[in-house]
C-alpha cells in the first residue's frame, strides 16, 4: 500500500494524525501466519465471551479464506498491520464468479470487517475497504453492512440497495415465536416455550381468520424434500433467471451448502425442490429448530412461481414445527411474501461498488441475487462455530 513514507520530501512526524498513522501501516494480502492473530480479533469482536477455542475459529478462518474455492488470490482478503507486522484490522473476500446479460464478470463480498482499536486508528476500516473494492472484480458487495460501513461504502462511491436490506418475518405460533426470540439474549425464557404452545394452539382454535394461518396448500404443486447433491442442480438451475447470477463451479455451491450445513445456532438444514404440472417450479434452504424460529437461507421460483414456492415454503416450516420464519429480502419473492402476511422490517444493508453499467441497472431493478447463497448467510462465521470442530470441505 503506498503511504506517506514513499515521499522523499516529507516525513512521517510532519503529517498530520490520521496521515501519521497510515504511514505505520500496511494493507495486504491475509497469509496463513496472519490467521491466529485474526482468529483472535475475531472472537474480540464478534462473539466476545465465547466459549469456541480461538484454534477452531482460526482453523475455519483458514479453511473458509486460504483453502476454500472462494480464495481468489487476485481479490483476496486483506489485513491492516503494523510495521512490526501486528495485525490490527481485517476483511474477509469471498469471491464467485457471475454473470451478467450472459456476460462473464468476476465478484467479491465483503465479510467480517474489523478494526482492533478504531477509537485510536479510526480510518483503519476505510483503508480496508477502499483497499478490497479497488481490487480486479467487476463488483463488490456486501449483504449486511451496519449503517457505519454503509458511509464507508457511500464515501467510496458505493450505495446500499433497499429492495435487498430487509428482513422479512412470517409468523406461524406468535406465542412460540417470543419466546424463541426472547431465548436467543436469555436462555432460561426456553422454559416458557409449553406454555407458549399451549397459548398458540387455544388461540388457533378458538380465533378464526388470524393472518398468521397457513396459506392454502397450492393446487397441483408438490414439494419434494432433498439432500444437497439434489439441492445443488436445482439451485444452478433457477438462479439463470437472474440477469446478475452467481456462476458457481459445481465445488463453490457444493461448499456452500456444505458450510450451511453446520450452523447448530439455527438448527436442521432443510432443502425441498417445488414442482407442478410444469415442471420445477422453485426450490428453498432453511435452518429450522422445533418451537423456534426457522432462518431462510434461500427462496427460488422460476417466473410466475413464487406464490406456489412462498406457500410451500411456510407450510413445510409448520410441519417441522417452526414458531416463525425469518428470511432476508429479495425483490423476486417479494410480492409473494407480502400475499402471505409476512412483516417486512430494515434489517443491515446490502451494499454494493461497480463500475458496470449492466451490473447497477441489474441490481436497480431487483433483477439480481445478490443475497443467501451469493452473500454470507451460509458461513459458520453467522450461526457456527461451536466448541466441536466441524471438518468441512
Amino acid at each position: 500500500m503506498r503511504t506517506a513514507l514513499s515521499s522523499p520530501v516529507r516525513r512521517a512526524t510532519d503529517l498530520p494524525a490520521p496521515a501519521v498513522q497510515a504511514a505505520r501501516t500496511a494493507i495486504r494480502a491475509l497469509a496463513a501466519a496472519d490467521v491466529p492473530a485474526v482468529a483472535r480479533l475475531f472472537k474480540s469482536t464478534f462473539r466476545a465471551g465465547d466459549a469456541v477455542p480461538t484454534e477452531i475459529v482460526a482453523a475455519y478462518l483458514q479453511r473458509l479464506f486460504l483453502d476454500g474455492p472462494d480464495h481468489d488470490p487476485a481479490s483476496p482478503s486483506l489485513v491492516h498491520a503494523t510495521a512490526a507486522g501486528d495485525v490490527t484490522g481485517f476483511i474477509g473476500s469471498l469471491a464467485q464468479p457471475m454473470v451478467v446479460n450472459g456476460r462473464s464478470i468476476r465478484a467479491a463480498h465483503a465479510c467480517s470487517l474489523m478494526v482492533a482499536d478504531p477509537a485510536h486508528d479510526h480510518l483503519a476500516g476505510a483503508r480496508l475497504l477502499r483497499s478490497f473494492v479497488g481490487g480486479p472484480q467487476d463488483l463488490s458487495f456486501s449483504e449486511t453492512s451496519s449503517p457505519l460501513s454503509r458511509k464507508l461504502w457511500s464515501r467510496l462511491g458505493g450505495r446500499s440497495v433497499a429492495a435487498y436490506s430487509m428482513k422479512w418475518v412470517r409468523l406461524l405460533r406468535p406465542a412460540a415465536a417470543a419466546v424463541a426470540l426472547a431465548a436467543t439474549h436469555w436462555r432460561r425464557a426456553a422454559l416458557l416455550s409449553p406454555l407458549a404452545s399451549g397459548l398458540d394452539r387455544l388461540v388457533s382454535r378458538r380465533v378464526d381468520g388470524v393472518f398468521w394461518a397457513l396459506p392454502p396448500a397450492p393446487a397441483g404443486v408438490v414439494t419434494t424434500p432433498v439432500d444437497r447433491a439434489a439441492l445443488a442442480p436445482a439451485i444452478a438451475a433457477l438462479v439463470r433467471r437472474f440477469a446478475l447470477a452467481p456462476a458457481w463451479t459445481a465445488a463453490q455451491l457444493d461448499s456452500r451448502l456444505a458450510h450451511a450445513a453446520h450452523l447448530p445456532a439455527y438448527g436442521e438444514l432443510v432443502g425441498a425442490v417445488v414442482s407442478d404440472r410444469a415442471g420445477p417450479a422453485g426450490a428453498f434452504v432453511y435452518h429450522v429448530r422445533r418451537n423456534g424460529l426457522a432462518h431462510v437461507l434461500q427462496v427460488l421460483a422460476r417466473d410466475g412461481g413464487a406464490d406456489a414456492v412462498v406457500a410451500s415454503l411456510i407450510r413445510d416450516a409448520d410441519a417441522h414445527g417452526a414458531a416463525a420464519l425469518v428470511g432476508r429480502s429479495d425483490p423476486a419473492i417479494m410480492e409473494a411474501l407480502l400475499y402471505a402476511n409476512s412483516v417486512i422490517l430494515h434489517r443491515g444493508a446490502t451494499t454494493v461498488h461497480s463500475r458496470d453499467p449492466e451490473v447497477l441497472d441489474a441490481i436497480a431493478r431487483g433483477d439480481a441475487m445478490l443475497t443467501g447463497l451469493a452473500g454470507e448467510s451460509w458461513s459458520e462465521l453467522i450461526g457456527g462455530l461451536t466448541a466441536v470442530p466441524h471438518r468441512g470441505p
